[in-house]
């Protein structure tokens, strides 16, 4: 099962309650530079801001909920040996 990441749970808030991007920017106080980027998945909201959405939107921030991916597992760094001059 696909979870919505937030960007995909905002826009679909936002369409439900039958808002523009603009519309929701302007009731949310938020450029809408900003909500777009949010919508797009390139930044997620601070807390307060993300309470200012939820009022606009007439839900509660518990809407906004994701689940957590699982992490990522970093790939090994590499061990390097440098060679001391004049110490052997």
């Amino acid at each position: 099962m696909k979870t919505e990441t937030f960007g995909q749970r905002l826009k679909r808030l936002r369409e439900t309650a039958g808002l523009t991007q603009v519309q929701l920017a302007e009731r949310a106080s938020v450029p809408l530079t900003t909500l777009r980027n949010w919508e797009y998945d390139r930044r997620e909201p601070l807390v307060g801001a993300a309470f200012r959405l939820a009022r606009a939107l007439g839900v509660s921030c518990e809407a906004f909920q994701v689940e957590d991916k699982p992490a990522e597992k970093a790939p090994a760094a590499k061990k390097t040996t440098k060679k001391r001059k004049g110490k052997e």
